[in-house]
């Protein structure tokens, strides 16, 4: 091979490299400006102290995550932890919640088309091009002992007065969020049971297979990567929900969002804020890391 040769295959790498750099160079920077570079600022913050006059001394402590995990009553007795735990049962909740409520109404869009299909997606989506917190509005009128739901109860020969689950608190808090993620969870399952062939589905109804086998055998393990995707676009942001708990719950719980916010501002303590936060962040690497292992970008619609 001769030098021009030799040269024109590196002048050629070299556009191909410049080519690559000017597609890739923006995003990359957006990710290091938006992402890293704050989270790295959060890291610092986290291990420094703030004095009484709250100037923040920068310094390398672990006395604020000593905070998070260590209480007076001992390991792990602390009010941090307690919401944490708790955060996760609700947003565990909503999760399964969304699925079990998600699943028929994304199989039967599967099996619909035309009109009908663009009816029924208009349907179930409508109320979500509202406002989030006029919905959430809409849901104190609903809830509470002198509720519309309650209202209604307490007027027939059912019950004799209000109906605890009705009242603000914890079961509350989930319906509203699982009304306000149930499109993840649709759109997702969706996407993937779209791609199933329905006729795996009826050679399995001709071989005697009941629906629920169908359901357990056939249509849950096709679209499994739609749902591992949907329970994560539901669990993270379920996990750190702020204005709901702190609209339906009425102060008899605290979710971990809230005690991070309340920390902040009553005492300026950012330094607590950013550990708690930066602990807040395990979970939802784990959750992406397992999307990452288990589905594709088809998938995830």
């Amino acid at each position: 091979m001769s030098t021009i040769q030799q040269l024109g295959e590196a002048f050629e790498r070299r556009g191909e490299r410049a080519k690559l750099a000017l597609m890739t160079g923006p995003g990359v920077s957006w990710l290091l400006a938006l992402i890293l570079a704050p989270t790295a600022f959060l890291v610092m913050v986290s291990f420094a102290e703030v004095n009484s006059s709250y100037d923040v001394v920068w310094s390398f402590s672990v006395s604020n995550y000593r905070e998070l995990f260590v209480g007076e009553s001992g390991l792990f007795k602390t009010p941090f932890i307690d919401s944490f735990l708790l955060s996760l049962g609700i947003a565990a909740s909503t999760t399964v919640a969304t699925v079990v409520l998600a699943y028929p109404v994304a199989y039967l869009l599967t099996r619909l088309s035309g009109r009908t299909f663009k009816l029924v997606l208009f349907a179930v989506l409508v109320p979500f091009f509202t406002i989030f917190i006029v919905r959430i509005y809409s849901w104190l009128s609903l809830f509470g002992s002198e509720g519309l739901i309650n209202s209604m109860l307490v007027a027939t020969p059912l019950v004799s007065g209000p109906v605890g689950i009705f009242e603000y608190g914890l079961a509350a808090v989930v319906i509203s969020l699982t009304h306000a993620f149930f499109p993840y969870m649709l759109l997702t399952l969706y996407s993937s049971l779209e791609g199933i062939d329905y006729g795996v589905i009826e050679a399995s109804r001709d071989l005697g297979a009941t629906r629920l086998e169908i359901a357990k055998d056939v249509v849950i393990p096709l679209s499994a990567q739609g749902l591992i995707t949907g329970c994560v676009f539901v669990f993270v942001p379920a996990l750190g929900t702020f204005i709901t708990p702190q609209f339906l719950a009425r102060g008899k719980f605290t979710m971990i969002a809230e005690v991070l916010t309340a920390r902040i501002n009553e005492l300026y303590a950012i330094n607590y804020g950013a550990a708690g936060s930066l602990f807040l962040i395990i979970p939802t690497i784990i959750a992406f890391a397992i999307v990452m292992r288990t589905t594709t970008l088809e998938a995830m619609g």
